[in-house]
């Protein structure tokens, strides 16, 4: 009787092994073919079955540094990236909520020192429900909700989903603030602002953000430098920053412009 040949499959498996190592992509389909490889496994005293266990074993040590590697290389930095960007897009969100809430302090008048029924843009602790500080009347509910307020170098700033954000107004000198004492431009309030998101303490994100009254959002490596009220519109205004993810700024008059 002629002896039974033995199995070619786990040389195959052994070069799937070897692949994997070296390309982690392939991980996750060599594991699952190393399980069928030991399950199918012949006899011990087969024909060839110490040859086909080597080989099975080089199989299954490389589909295991295949599926390290990706984790390590590929799923997690992945997973990492993806938080990122979670971050990133919920901080143009809440500038998105202050362009909003700014449209309607600005329709509603109620910052209006010349008195010429078009509001300019507020402050971010008059978004928030702080005192009034430019003339305007209190209010029982804030038209932004913020949370608390805490002092940054560029002035009263919010806390949110690892971002720091704030607003500043043109002055009668050229430059933005973000500080209530500053000789504010009303004038040119009623037409600009600037809100700024810029990652918090700790935080390790890669990118800050503007928005302006006209929805228009850029961003800048935070590698690049800290931000100041001058950063997007101010004199010497930065040169690096680029719209975010294409996005254009909203055509049109500004919202509460009369007719």
């Amino acid at each position: 009787m002629a002896r039974s040949r033995a199995p070619r499959w786990p040389f195959g498996l052994a070069a799937l092994g070897v692949a994997a190592a070296l390309w982690p992509l392939l991980g996750l389909p060599v594991v699952f073919l190393a399980l069928l490889g030991v399950l199918a496994l012949p006899e011990r005293g087969g024909s060839g079955a110490g040859r086909s266990r080597v080989l099975v074993a080089i199989g299954v040590i490389g589909a295991a540094l295949s599926l390290v590697r990706f984790v390590v290389q590929i799923a997690m930095p992945g997973i990492v990236q993806g938080g990122r960007d979670a971050a990133e897009q919920r901080a143009v969100s809440w500038l998105r909520d202050v362009l909003f809430a700014e449209d309607a302090m600005r329709k509603a008048g109620w910052i209006d020192p010349d008195h010429d029924g078009i509001g300019s843009a507020a402050l971010l602790s008059e978004l928030c429900g702080e005192l009034p500080l430019r003339g305007q009347a209190p209010r029982d509910n804030p038209v932004l909700t913020c949370g608390e307020l805490i002092v940054t170098a560029l002035g009263p700033a919010v806390r949110h989903g690892g971002y720091l954000f704030i607003v500043c107004l043109p002055q009668s000198d050229g430059h933005w603030s973000a500080d209530a004492g500053a000789l504010l431009d009303e004038e040119a309030a009623e037409r600009a602002f600037v809100a700024y998101a810029w990652p918090d303490a700790g935080a390790h994100f890669a990118h800050a953000f503007f928005l302006d009254q006209n929805e228009n959002i850029q961003s800048v490596p935070t590698a690049n430098g800290p931000l100041s009220c001058d950063s997007a519109r101010g004199p010497g205004a930065r040169t690096d920053w680029s719209a975010w993810r294409g996005k254009r700024p909203r055509p049109g008059p500004l919202p509460g412009d009369r007719r």
